[in-house]
């Protein structure tokens, strides 16, 4: 059996309570303070940290155009187009010595024949094949570093394999390496 009492103050009858005590409110709002101000410093983070995904996304793709390009060319002045013979083969001429990498005279990035003739360690402002400035990645810089690296590769000779070092240099300045290997074929 179930009995109900109802309170009566002062012969106004009957009265249900009904809402929210003072403390009651008070804890509400400071946990409702603590949760949005983490939602506000999320927020706020995620806001940081947006334009650095587009930068580094710009930076690889300056890194891919240079490494598809450079790539693209013969493997040494001395190796015939198509690679055969191969430079330091025996039918072919010697390679390129190291200290000689770099464009030959004063040859112009659009007329770069073979890997090495891109070797610029000195930051120069992203170009394309024509070395013609890439709109919207002038504030973007490219190093270029060619070396012998065939035993890096477990080759018997270090002149088997060129490294290709790029070191893209961001409007934050942040630099990011990127290194593709090309091998003598």
């Amino acid at each position: 059996m179930r009995m109900t009492v109802k309170y009566s103050y002062e012969g106004r009858g009957t009265r249900n309570e009904a809402g929210f005590t003072l403390v009651e409110m008070v804890v509400f709002i400071v946990v409702l303070a603590v949760g949005l101000s983490g939602v506000v410093l999320v927020i706020n983070r995620t806001l940081l940290d947006a334009p650095e995904a587009l930068v580094n996304t710009r930076a690889m793709e300056i890194a891919q155009l240079y490494l598809d390009e450079i790539g693209a060319k013969k493997y040494d002045e001395n190796t015939p187009q198509g690679g055969l013979p191969p430079c330091d083969s025996p039918d072919g001429d010697a390679c390129t010595a190291e200290a000689s990498f770099g464009p030959e005279g004063s040859e112009s990035r659009d007329l770069f024949d073979d890997v090495d003739d891109y070797h610029n360690p000195a930051f120069q402002t992203a170009a394309d094949a024509d070395n013609n400035p890439l709109p919207n990645y002038s504030d973007y810089d490219v190093g270029v570093t060619i070396s012998y690296a065939g035993t890096e590769l477990g080759l018997a000779n270090d002149r088997l394999a060129k490294r290709i070092d790029l070191i893209i240099r961001t409007p934050r300045n942040q630099q990011i390496p990127v290194t593709l290997y090309r091998t003598n074929f």
